[in-house]
This record gives structure tokens, sequence and C-alpha cells, in this order.
């Protein structure tokens, strides 16, 4: 799939769009869960990572795929492949956010 097929919602240009307490909440996740590596880490995309993220009963924890893609470019992570959907990043597999199952 190229660029041409995606959505507004799949661009990393609709994190700059969020209010800045879902930024913060988002940012302060993949700090927390998320550790960058040397290689990529071909196991998960962006789209099945922002499932993976939970913050308390009553927090909205739902992101677009665009929306965790910025994020993880502001947190400094490097993507394998910026014309793919769903980007491939450096993670260790040994991050907590991938050590418990997705949550829907």
């Amino acid at each position: 799939m190229s660029k041409k097929d995606w959505t507004p919602e799949d661009y990393p240009e609709m994190f700059d769009k969020l209010p800045d307490e879902r930024k913060k909440l988002l940012l302060d996740w993949i700090d927390t869960n998320l550790y960058p590596i040397q290689g990529f880490n071909t196991n998960h995309t962006s789209y099945g990572l922002k499932h993976r993220i939970k913050f308390p009963e009553g927090i909205d924890h739902y992101f677009y795929n665009g929306e965790f893609k910025g994020a993880m470019l502001k947190c400094g992570f490097k993507v394998k492949d910026k014309d793919a959907l769903n980007w491939v990043f450096n993670i260790s597999q040994k991050s907590p956010g991938l050590k418990n199952p997705a949550c829907g």
C-alpha cells in the first residue's frame, strides 16, 4: 500500500493535532513501556502497538495509527519504512509494553 492509499488518520502529523494532555499521556506511555534498540523489531507494527496502550479506567486509550506514529517519532524511535502504512520501529522485545497481551 502506498501513501496515496492512506487515510488522513494514518499520517504522523495527526499527533500534533492532539490536545496537550493526550500528547503527554501517549508520550509518557511510550517512554515508560517501549525501549529502543539498534535494529528493527518486525514482530510489531504501529497498528498493533497502539492497541497495547493501557491507562487507568476512565481514560480513553484509543489513538489513531498516525497519532501513534507521530508520538514514536517525537520519542526518537526510528522507522524501517516510512512509506508503509503500519510502521516497524526499533523496539526491544524486552520492553514492558510488549510483555502483556494486547488489549483492543
